[in-house]
């Protein structure tokens, strides 16, 4: 029986330091929360109201995927990426922008700055996760 707690803790354990690191970006708290539940299961996620404590967090924590509001008050989002991928936490780390507006225009905004995905909001639940695990877990072929 002891064995079994141990083999828990320690699968517990694994399963905490495996898990894939993301940063969702967001102006709006209903949003960051909101991501943050449809995550929180299958990753370790972080949040951030805004690129200034974006930069603060990824001076010391890395990230494998970020998910970034498009729209945001002061900077917006495509330069808050821009400047994510100078960070050695973060340049390396994989991009999903969300947005509000799905016109051709920010569309093209958007994919100026290569990110592997975007979102329309609202975003479903089941549309979240499988961009998110397309992106965090494609196959190398």
């Amino acid at each position: 029986m002891d064995s079994n707690i141990e083999q828990n803790d320690v699968n517990a354990f694994l399963n905490s330091v495996m898990k894939k690191k993301i940063i969702i970006i967001d102006d709006d708290p209903l949003v960051l929360k909101t991501i943050r539940e449809y995550l929180k299961d299958e990753y370790d996620v972080s949040l951030a109201r805004g690129g200034a404590l974006a930069y603060r967090y990824l001076e010391q924590h890395h990230v494998d995927l970020i998910i970034i509001d498009f729209e945001m008050p002061g900077e917006k989002g495509d330069s808050v990426l821009l400047n994510i991928r100078k960070m050695p936490y973060a340049a390396n780390a994989s991009a999903i922008f969300l947005t509000g507006a799905a016109d051709t225009k920010t569309v093209m905004e958007i994919l100026k700055t290569k990110p592997q995905g975007y979102l329309v909001k609202p975003v479903s639940k089941e549309k979240l996760l499988e961009k998110v695990h397309e992106v965090l877990h494609k196959s190398v072929v």
